[in-house]
């Protein structure tokens, strides 16, 4: 099972900044955090992948966030949210590209 955590508050939309160079769907489709991981969630579960995956949101204000310690400190030193951690390893920031996740996930799986 991969595991896929996505940090962020929930009912903000992300800043303009993303790591995955503006495809992610980022502050100018005005998605909030919360259903772009709803999205993501969806198409993953739907995909070849739905029964080898297990994915989350962790809202940075409410929930515990010990365990995922390298997220935390992305975020406390101000890395954009979202936050997409695959495995423990987060890999993307500012926004939620759905085929980025998909392919790292792949990748992830040998």
């Amino acid at each position: 099972m991969i595991e896929i955590a996505v940090f962020g508050i929930r009912d903000e939309v992300p800043p303009s900044k993303c790591s995955c160079g503006g495809t992610c769907g980022g502050s100018a489709s005005n998605k909030t955090m919360g259903e772009m991981y709803e999205e993501l969630e969806s198409f993953l579960v739907q995909s070849d992948l739905g029964a080898e995956v297990q994915v989350q949101f962790l809202d940075v204000l409410d929930d515990d966030l010990s365990g995922h310690d390298a997220a935390h400190v992305m975020f406390k030193n101000g890395v954009a949210l979202p936050l997409v951690a695959i495995k423990d390893i987060v890999l993307f920031s500012g926004g939620i590209n759905t085929t980025m996740v998909y392919d790292e996930v792949k990748k992830a799986m040998g």
